[in-house]
């Protein structure tokens, strides 16, 4: 199971209905790929920073999910074919562990030898 985030861009007037219906087609779709739903975020309705499909504004929400690649790539499609999505964008999340402490970068010269020489 990997960890994804998908960021959903929807229509600004389609109805509240409408836009947490689609919210729960897009949970049911990840969670019927056998994955669950980390967290949602609804951020609600924002200006754009430019027109899509002849709108200034968007209403947002963000998936954080774990999934398999096939359950993500359904979701996209899902996505996809939906007249109301004006944009979408999945991104694979990657922990990664902290660098432990090594020493010194650079080696310090040597022998009262300095850097210029």
């Amino acid at each position: 199971m990997n960890n994804y985030e998908t960021v959903c861009i929807v229509r600004p007037d389609l109805g509240d209905e409408a836009v947490k219906a689609l919210i729960q087609k897009a949970a049911a779709t990840i969670e019927s790929g056998a994955g669950t739903v980390v967290k949602l975020d609804d951020w609600g309705r924002r200006k754009l920073a430019y027109p899509i499909r002849k709108k200034n504004e968007g209403y947002y929400f963000v998936y954080s999910y774990s999934s398999s690649a096939e359950t993500s790539k359904e979701l996209e499609r899902t996505l996809r074919f939906n007249e109301d999505v004006l944009r979408y964008q999945t991104i694979r999340v990657v922990e990664r562990k902290p660098a432990e402490a090594k020493g010194p970068a650079k080696e310090e010269p040597k022998g009262g030898e300095t850097a210029n020489g």
